[in-house]
């Protein structure tokens, strides 16, 4: 009997606990509505991982500011038409690599090792003559993949300092109170008491 007292005790002060911390931490208007879910216990959290908080304020400054949407404009428009601008030279470089490789397997074919290193000779010459007729192109390809990473960094660069400001302002204007952290342990103590009190009748 004296179980159920110290359980149902401790079962009602804990909800009181909890009622108090939704009354005392409301959101203030301006908090980014990320930053606003109130679910806090750890099974919560581990489910959610609240998504990814720095695209989630990135996407809600987009909103408010023309400069960020444009940008995103633009940084769309280059990855859609990245695969038309390259893809005319990449079918014609696959149909050559895929020609100099079907002629090597003939070429191992021949029987006669003097033809064999004859035409080993002449196909390693025009892949050469192939190689230098399509080095600028491989050489933009390059720089293409170069500028892209680049503007991947600063582009991840961009939405942590834009971010950043957000999430230090949350730290300074949304820090819980610690009195419902207090509280509980206040009634943390009152149970522990009262269960000591009980063990020893």
């Amino acid at each position: 009997m004296t179980t159920k007292i110290f359980i149902s005790t401790f079962i009602v002060l804990t909800l009181a606990s909890c009622d108090n911390s939704r009354t005392q931490d409301k959101p203030k208007q301006d908090t980014p509505k990320a930053l606003q879910d109130k679910n806090s216990s750890y099974e919560i959290i581990s489910k959610r991982s609240y998504g990814d908080l720095v695209e989630s304020l990135y996407n809600e400054l987009l909103d408010k500011d023309k400069d960020l949407k444009k940008l995103e404009n633009e940084i769309k428009v280059l990855n859609e038409s990245k695969g038309d601008t390259t893809e005319s030279f990449g079918n014609f470089d696959n149909k050559n690599e895929s020609y100099y490789s079907s002629a090597g397997r003939h070429i191992d074919q021949l029987s006669d090792s003097l033809l064999k290193t004859k035409m080993r000779t002449i196909i390693t010459n025009s892949l050469t003559n192939y190689n230098s007729l399509v080095a600028r192109h491989n050489q933009l390809l390059k720089v293409i993949e170069a500028k892209g990473m680049t503007l991947n960094d600063l582009h991840t660069v961009l939405k942590i300092t834009k971010t950043l400001p957000l999430i230090e302002k949350y730290q300074r204007d949304d820090l819980p109170s610690t009195k419902s952290l207090e509280g509980y342990i206040h009634k943390q103590n009152e149970v522990i008491k009262l269960a000591d009190t009980l063990t020893k009748k």
